[in-house]
């Protein structure tokens, strides 16, 4: 099979027949390749791009993208039902056609020119699916599988043998697993089965790689024997992707979850862990440390200060890649209401802690956008409480009283005067927010709710969380929040608050006392290491990605085209384009509607290519 590759589509029996000359039953059947935009289930054995789709042909990978880009993309490969041992993929870099020059060689991780990243996929069985409450509207907005075998945590190739790092055994299916076993449970024929590997392609940040196409190959091999190998075309475009993010996705996750789970580490390298994963990606960890949580410290917040200003995302900090340089855009004082019960509980006490927060930033970080998290999810019960306690700093004769105050709820006219900053659950008054703007506050969405926006859970499709960055163009909203990221503790409102997840075999991860739902709900990020549960860990003293994750990236990304071509054609131009895929979302889109956006990654993909004409044309 060395120097072709099968895709699914081909007869199971010609493709044994072919590999006859070397064995007898070869386990391995197909190789093809997809886009980052799509999720191929562990059983999905007719997905719609495994003959042809936006970056194969059948035969080869094609990629094109700028300086400081990240292309990512799968290569399946296709067992038989009896599993395959020994799998495990690499490539060779690509080399420039002119001058010899390669790619990702010659450097150190995420070195100036280019780097690759590979990984396994992990599959999590779901058997019962989210139901439509938070996450989707209802039963026509839901995603179009939400049961199986659903890829999404994705394990380095270096981790523990047996546990994704390579090369790794792909294991019978499940349906002759039960006949070996002789079970009563009742499985779909599965001839097939897919383990798919995850490819980040970071392009050069530095010019001295010239642009023009380089080619490579990819290589898949089991047993020690390579079995397929597919040409890689890559196409290096004369532009730079900026490393500022002109849109923000402001993530959840605490140090202290980390820490729990690599104890050896000190809360600094703990938080340095965490925020590097996530700034790579385009995303930024805000809300999980002490100065976050603690009234105002000056100490804290003078040692939390090079997050802000960027010195903490450079070479000299052990930081490259994307967003080097770039500090964090946002602030929340008191994440979850944490200091309002504590200092902000009195018109004079308020209005002490108000000045010192302003008094801060206005010297030391004038262009962050920060703001006093009052409270998490207000009731109308508690608006009278909230005027009140908004009232004590917006009064407040000194610097305080700039100290913007955000709650986490759709704008809401009763509160007008009180809040300055909303983020709604079900989207973003579109109405409200072009005023709220004039007035210096904001409007952003939280979480995720289908159809008005991609849903953040394990079933949702590939380009969910990617969808939301064209939404933000779409309607000019800034920031997208995102509950938690490390949820690998159980919720502790609910019965199993002290316990750990195994988040690496079990889909529900929301148990309260009177609900169980949300399937991947919380998880962006996975542990490379589990004390709690040691048969799932990874041995890594790394936090680990996620599709979830790599497509929030591409959504990150995709805005900086958008942001680039609009300084080229202008915004019009750029909206033109992007509502061909995403003609609309927020509040005009029903609730209970079907999802208008696309659904497929080639359609974003078609789009971002007409972007790249435009800034290279």
């Amino acid at each position: 099979m060395s120097g072709k590759c099968f895709p699914q589509a081909v007869s199971v029996v010609l493709i044994l027949l072919v590999l006859s000359f070397s064995v007898l039953a070869a386990s391995v059947v197909g190789v093809w390749a997809v886009g980052d935009g799509e999720k191929v289930f562990r059983y999905d054995q007719q997905h719609p791009s495994q003959e042809q789709n936006g970056i194969w042909d059948g035969r080869s990978i094609s990629l094109r993208g700028l300086y400081n880009e990240v292309l990512a993309f799968q290569v399946i490969v296709v067992a038989d039902s009896l599993g395959a041992e020994g799998v495990d993929i690499s490539i060779d870099p690509p080399v420039h056609q002119s001058s010899g020059v390669a790619l990702a060689a010659g450097g150190p991780l995420y070195g100036p020119g280019g780097t690759i990243e590979l990984f396994s996929q992990h599959y999590i069985r779901v058997r019962r699916p989210t139901e439509p409450l938070w996450f989707y509207g209802s039963k026509a907005s839901a995603p179009a599988r939400m049961t199986g075998w659903i890829p999404d945590p994705l394990i380095p190739a270096d981790a523990r043998a047996g546990r994704g790092g390579f090369p790794l055994d792909i294991p019978p299916t499940a349906e002759e697993i039960n006949r070996r076993q002789n079970t009563l449970e009742v499985i779909p024929r599965q001839a097939t089965q897919n383990q798919g590997f995850w490819v980040d392609l970071h392009l050069p940040r530095d010019r001295r790689w010239p642009a023009g196409v380089y080619t490579g190959m990819v290589r898949v091999r089991e047993s020690g024997r390579e079995v397929a190998s597919i040409r890689l075309n890559v196409e290096l475009l004369p532009e730079y992707l900026p490393d500022e993010n002109h849109s923000n996705i402001w993530l959840f996750s605490t140090v202290s979850a980390v820490k729990t789970y690599f104890p050896e580490l000190t809360d600094e390298e703990a938080e340095k862990l965490l925020k590097f994963t996530a700034h790579r990606h385009r995303i930024d960890v805000i809300g999980g440390s002490d100065a976050h949580r603690n009234p105002f410290d000056e100490a804290d917040m003078d040692s939390y200060k090079p997050w802000l200003d960027g010195s903490a995302y450079t070479p000299a900090n052990g930081y490259n890649g994307p967003g080097q340089g770039q500090g964090e855009k946002m602030f929340t004082v008191g994440m979850y209401g944490s200091i309002t019960g504590r200092v902000m509980n009195s018109r004079e006490s308020a209005r002490l802690e108000s000045d010192k927060w302003v008094n801060w930033f206005d010297n030391n970080a004038p262009d962050v956008t920060y703001f006093w998290y009052m409270i998490d999810e207000p009731g109308e019960v508690q608006f009278p409480w909230i005027r009140e306690h908004a009232g004590w700093v917006h009064s407040n004769p000194g610097p305080g009283k700039r100290l913007p105050v955000f709650t986490t709820r759709k704008y809401t006219p009763e509160l007008d005067q009180a809040i300055d900053y909303w983020a709604g659950y079900d989207g973003v008054d579109l109405e409200a927010l072009p005023k709220l703007k004039r007035q210096g506050k904001n409007h952003w969405f939280y979480n995720g709710s289908r159809p008005r926006y991609g849903s953040v859970i394990l079933e949702a499709e590939a380009v969910d969380p990617r969808v939301n960055a064209w939404i933000k163009y779409l309607y000019g909203v800034d920031t997208w929040f995102l509950w938690e990221g490390t949820h690998w503790q159980h919720n502790s409102q609910g019965p199993k608050g002290k316990l750990h997840q195994r988040v690496f075999t079990e889909p529900l991860t929301f148990i309260g006392w009177s609900m169980n739902f949300g399937n991947g709900d919380g998880i962006v990020f996975y542990p490379g290491r589990m004390p709690f549960y040691p048969e799932e860990d990874r041995g890594l003293t790394r936090i680990l990605g996620s599709v979830r994750l790599k497509n929030m990236r591409r959504g990150q990304q995709d805005y900086e085209l958008m942001w680039l071509a609009e300084r080229k054609v202008g915004r019009d131009k750029v909206l033109e384009l992007i509502k061909t895929v995403v003609p609309r979302g927020l509040e005009e889109v029903d609730k209970d509607a079907p999802v208008p956006w696309s659904q497929r990654g080639d359609d974003y993909d078609r789009v971002r290519n007409a972007l790249l004409d435009i800034i290279v044309k």
